[in-house]
């Protein structure tokens, strides 16, 4: 097993900034997870998604689109399972504690109610080159911290590995002459059912063995043929049931990464159809998802406030998996639209939560701590969480990059930097993925931390979401997203204006004005009003001190009298948005100042609700007096 020596998260000092770039740059320490890029943006940066958004359907109506999606991943407990949950965990539970599958296992219990509008508008978002999700406001991903959540160890032996001793060879032969027995029996097949019945009805040595085949197969694992217990699951389960840890977590994850990029293919596909015409038959656009997707749909409903329906009160001791038990899926008409304009992503929903006070990855305060071989298998698990690496599924193996979202783990975010490929075999990808940490120092930052970016990285990700180029230096070819006066009618009044707001944004942030290279050596600013451009590049240098230099855990700052007396004697640089502005240019319109717009546009909509309502109210009174009338008459 290969051993790695080195820090695992790059420590320096940078100007960081809000990733809404609506503050001033603060030089402080930061921390970023490994590896980043830290010179200026040129030839070598990591190209930007060249695919997002690119010719999806005008309008956001999945079930209008000839796309049929089969969900065969996304089980709910049948019957009597719980009756055998409830008698495995009796005799069971240590182990499965052991093995890191508890939480998992309990999770089956629950039901969650899917939402197909939800998850193809979640779809359209995702970058199948980066496996992660590219939002006008940032970007994101499910990453092995939420596996681990769900309560998948991603430590352990992987899932390829085979069966060696004698003992578990002869509890995997046992296995499948169960399956032959229900071959011959009445029903000739191997379901879920037929193996529950059976196995609920009669001793078996195997039992417990049985068991987690039946919950690998239909919770974790689910193929082809759909409802059967395949054969690669019972190496597997033999090993959990002896007290073998296996790392699921990678390889579940690997499986909702591989079905995220064949879903989002099909949605690029339907722009290739003639018409949309849900009688065609040739025209329709088929894919059966076979990963539990039902945690695509909780990531998302965790991280975004809005747009999740009211959560379950629960008890710390269940799976956080309760919190969704049957709750009623949001209204949310157009969710496209949503998560365009959400602002109010939650980075690190665990971090905050009660029930985090019993973790170590989550404490009040930052703190370092020294990662061995011999470390515990919580730190040890988050250090697996924080390395870009492949993840080993069962069939598949794919890219996992924790260094593009590092704001998800409560770290800094620069430019993320190339990670060589090593999945030519799983094998590799494996021993990759597996590499111990020996002698490292990690970062733990604190729950309560608000990470930012560097100011390269704000310039570089509105260049990739905004700046009229793609990956390959074409200019993008964007359908039009925008709703017309019909779709607007549509609309909620709140819907409306986070619409308009958001057009707002685009027309002044970033549709209408060149991308500037934004590096520590070539800062350029304009003012909105003028095209007077200021090179403060010179300036930066006099009055580096000017900057707030702040403690990350966000204690009151201090400045030398040095930088006061540079802010007293001529106007320092004040950030909006991604350029400076000199102080005798604060008072003229910046490109960025959007907030004002927003809440004169509010005032309108408001304004306009209130005369609406005064002519419903005059209506009322007027049909009310002739109604009056005709009744004295």
């Amino acid at each position: 097993m290969e051993k790695s020596k080195g820090p695992i998260v790059e420590t320096r000092k940078e100007l960081m900034v809000s990733l809404s770039g609506d503050a001033k740059p603060t030089l402080r320490t930061a921390h970023f997870i490994k590896p980043s890029i830290t010179s200026s943006i040129d030839e070598n940066t990591p190209k930007h998604p060249s695919h997002y958004n690119f010719s999806l359907p005008f309008k956001f109506e999945p079930k209008k689109w000839p796309l049929r999606i089969t969900f065969h991943g996304w089980r709910n407990a049948q019957r009597r399972w719980k009756e055998w949950v409830d008698k495995m965990a009796a005799l069971h539970e240590a182990t499965w504690r052991k093995v890191g599958i508890y939480q998992a296992v309990m999770s089956s219990l629950y039901q969650i109610g899917r939402d197909d509008d939800f998850l193809i508008g979640l779809a359209e978002k995702w970058c199948f080159e980066t496996n992660t999700f590219i939002f006008p406001w940032g970007e994101a991903t499910i990453t092995l911290e939420d596996i681990l959540v769900a309560g998948y160890s991603v430590l352990g032996s992987p899932v390829f590995t085979p069966l060696e001793t004698e003992e578990l060879k002869e509890a995997e032969q046992k296995l499948m002459e169960i399956g032959e027995l229900l071959r011959r029996s009445k029903s000739k097949k191997v379901d879920h059912s037929s193996w529950i019945k059976y196995l609920m009805e009669n001793n078996s040595e195997v039992e417990h063995e049985a068991f987690l085949s039946l919950w690998l197969s239909r919770f974790v694992f689910p193929t082809l043929p759909n409802m059967s217990i395949p054969k690669h699951v019972f190496p597997i389960a033999v090993r959990l049931a002896r007290g073998i840890k296996i790392a699921l977590g990678p390889a579940l994850l690997a499986s909702i990464y591989r079905d995220m990029r064949l879903l989002k293919k099909k949605i690029l596909a339907l722009s290739n159809l003639e018409s949309f015409e849900d009688d065609n038959d040739d025209q329709k656009v088929e894919l059966t998802i076979w990963s539990p997707f039902h945690i695509v749909q909780v990531w998302a409903w965790e991280r975004f406030p809005k747009l999740q329906p009211k959560p379950n009160v629960t008890d710390l001791e269940v799976p956080r998996l309760a919190r969704w038990h049957n709750v009623n899926s949001s209204t949310v008409r157009n969710v496209r639209l949503a998560l365009d304009s959400e602002g109010s992503f939650q980075w690190r929903p665990y971090a905050t939560a009660v029930e985090s006070l019993c973790y170590k990855i989550y404490g009040d305060e930052e703190k370092w701590v020294l990662v061995d071989v011999d470390v515990d298998e919580e730190l040890k698990s988050f250090t697996r969480c924080l390395r870009a690496c492949e993840l080993v599924g069962i069939g598949c193996v794919e890219q996992y990059s924790p260094h593009r979202v590092a704001m998800q783990f409560g770290m800094d975010q620069d430019l993320p930097g190339p990670v060589k490929r090593r999945n030519e075999t799983q094998e590799l990808s494996w021993k990759r993925f597996d590499k111990q940490i020996k002698n490292a120092m990690l970062y733990i930052p604190s729950r309560h931390c608000k990470p930012d970016v560097t100011l390269r990285y704000l310039e570089w990700w509105k260049q990739s979401v905004f700046g009229g180029k793609d990956g390959s230096g074409n200019p993008k070819r964007f359908r039009n997203f925008g709703l017309n006066s019909d779709e607007e009618d549509d609309l909620t009044l709140k819907e409306l204006f986070t619409h308009k707001k958001l057009k707002i944004v685009d027309h002044r942030i970033y549709g209408y004005h060149k991308s500037l290279p934004a590096t520590a050596h070539n800062l350029l600013s304009s003012s909105a009003e003028n095209n007077d451009v200021t090179n403060v590049d010179a300036e930066m240098k006099l009055k580096e001190n000017s900057f707030q230099k702040e403690p990350r855990s966000g204690k009151e700052s201090t400045t030398t009298e040095n930088s006061s007396k540079n802010k007293l004697d001529s106007p320092s640089p004040v950030l909006h948005g991604a350029g400076f502005l000199k102080d005798d240019e604060r008072g003229s319109r910046s490109r960025f100042d959007i907030h004002t717009d927003g809440l004169e546009l509010e005032a309108r909509i408001d304004k306009l609700r209130k005369e609406i309502d005064g002519l419903k109210a005059a209506k009322f009174s007027q049909k009310k007096v002739c109604l009056t009338n005709n009744i004295n008459l």
